[in-house]
């Protein structure tokens, strides 16, 4: 009788906590066109100022949470999906999205590519962009739901950078920038620099010592080649970060518009480590039957990824060349220890 009693108070407390209430409250912040540019342009949940904050009640149990964000270019238009973020399993707390891919991870992300080009070739957020978020339980059941629409009714000018994309590999002999085009300006300028070690921040590694293009005026144009403006030559294998400022008519410098900053890296065709690790990681991804990586199989099968080093995440020590290559082997041998690929 004792172990019957047990197993019905065992039930009654898994049904009591299946069936706690949650709620979850969106709210957006007021912001720029330029604060929103990185968090559209870029997918840069994080990197972009507090553009939402969302909490949750109570704050027990773990949760996910999945954010889809759609877009209204103009009246005649409806709202067409843009993209969609996920969380791993969290204890339930409140956030900003300043918060998400730190404090809280990041899941698999999705987003509609075509859309967002537009997006930057209009070169700032302009419409309507509504926020969907959703909490859910362990196993993606939905616990609460909440929406939100912002519009942006006569958004002013914002810089973004169309070209190179962000980490790919381009052809040291020649690099095209291409950047949303500005009406009224006097005149673009570009800044370029060498990261030094990924332990810089884009902006740190822009800023520091002397820069290969420094504030280097090239008309109204929004293209050139790189190269045709350097102070010094760049070497094979550099990462390299620039940005585009624009000058108003009738401005002045402190005025300038600024674009986000993007990094590439420069091919290294001497390099036989990167030929061989990139070849390596190829093979283990495509040994993969269950579609794991095959985002980041394309992209390194298309030539706009370079693997320039590999690191423990914990601890961000760099693996050598020798470690790298018996990991893969290893990971080749038991692709069966391989729970998730994501890409940053």
């Amino acid at each position: 009788m004792r172990k019957i009693i047990f197993l019905l108070f065992i039930s009654a407390q898994l049904i009591f906590v299946s069936a706690q209430s949650y709620q979850i409250n969106l709210q957006v912040s007021s912001f720029s066109e330029g604060d929103f540019a990185p968090f559209i342009f870029s997918n840069d949940l994080a990197g972009a100022p507090r553009i939402f904050a969302v909490t949750i009640s109570p704050e027990q149990g773990d949760v996910k949470v999945r954010g889809e964000i759609f877009w209204k270019k103009d009246d005649n238009s409806g709202f067409e999906w843009l993209m969609t973020f996920r969380t791993r399993l969290f204890q339930a707390r409140s956030f900003f999205n300043t918060d998400l891919g730190n404090a809280i991870q990041l899941g698999r992300g999705e987003s509609n590519n075509s859309l967002i080009d537009e997006n930057r070739r209009r070169g700032r957020p302009s419409g309507q962009y509504r926020l969907d978020i959703y909490l859910l339980d362990a196993n993606d059941q939905q616990l609460a739901f909440d929406s939100k629409t912002y519009e942006f009714s006569n958004p002013a000018q914002t810089l973004s950078i169309i070209l190179p994309q962000p980490g790919s590999i381009e052809n040291i002999g020649g690099v095209h920038a291409e950047w949303t085009e500005l009406n009224g300006i006097q005149y673009y300028e570009i800044k370029a620099n060498v990261r030094e070690s990924a332990a810089q921040s884009l902006e740190d590694a822009l800023d520091s010592g002397a820069p290969i293009i420094n504030n280097v005026p090239v008309g109204v144009l929004n293209s050139i080649d790189l190269r045709t403006i350097l102070s010094r030559e760049w070497t094979p294998g550099q990462e390299i970060v620039f940005r585009v400022a624009a000058l108003i008519v009738g401005g002045t410098p402190s005025d300038m518009i600024k674009s986000n900053i993007v990094n590439f890296y420069l091919d290294d065709p001497a390099n036989p480590f990167q030929e061989e690790t990139s070849e390596n990681f190829i093979q283990l991804l495509q040994s993969l039957y269950d579609g794991l990586g095959s985002n980041l199989l394309d992209r390194l099968l298309s030539g706009n990824l370079q693997i320039t080093d590999i690191s423990w995440e914990d601890t961000g020590i760099n693996l050598s060349p020798q470690e790298i290559q018996d990991l893969l082997n290893y990971l080749r041998l038991h692709p069966d220890n391989i729970l998730n690929i994501e890409q940053d």
